[in-house]
């Protein structure tokens, strides 16, 4: 029996002449973030890789679900617009319930967040130990950004 998996990609820019892809689990996601980074090509540079194995293929790592870049959003993107639509776009029937665990980073201020949704890890993220385990749990299964607000002026400001 065959397995097949396609993996996507969007290509980042390295800041310093250089690009490198990042793998997504879906061609949707590969385009969000090609349409909303905020360094782009000018043309969208996503792609994919089909991979083919007589055994199952597992990836082991570093590649972006739906809801690790959710998370990347809510820690980093300032602008409501682009998280309302990335909501919209990605999880039209609400969230998943998300569970997080902790692990040390060998630095007493700081432990990783291993975000689960039923037993998978989805996401992992580096945080201050104030704002880790239970308390970035809360915060993720507590999401709200007004949806029904479609004030263009609000788009633009920080949330």
């Amino acid at each position: 029996m065959k397995h097949e998996l396609t993996l996507w990609y969007s290509v980042q820019n390295g800041g310093d002449g250089s690009a490198y892809p990042k793998f997504m689990e879906s061609e949707e996601l590969a385009e969000f973030d090609q349409d909303n980074m905020d360094e782009g090509w000018g043309e969208s540079c996503t792609g994919s890789i089909d991979l083919e194995s007589d055994s199952p293929i597992t990836v082991k790592g570093n590649v972006t679900t739906k809801e690790s870049y959710l998370i990347g959003m809510l820690e980093y993107c300032s602008r409501k617009s682009k998280l309302r639509s990335f909501i919209k776009e990605f999880f039209p029937d609400g969230f998943p319930k998300f569970e997080v665990t902790t692990s040390s980073t060998g630095n007493s201020e700081y432990l990783y967040n291993h975000v689960l949704v039923d037993g998978v890890e989805v996401a992992k993220s580096f945080r201050t130990v104030a704002k880790s385990g239970d308390v970035f749990e809360h915060e993720l299964n507590n999401i709200n950004i007004d949806s029904s607000t479609e004030d263009e002026d609000e788009d633009d400001e920080d949330w």
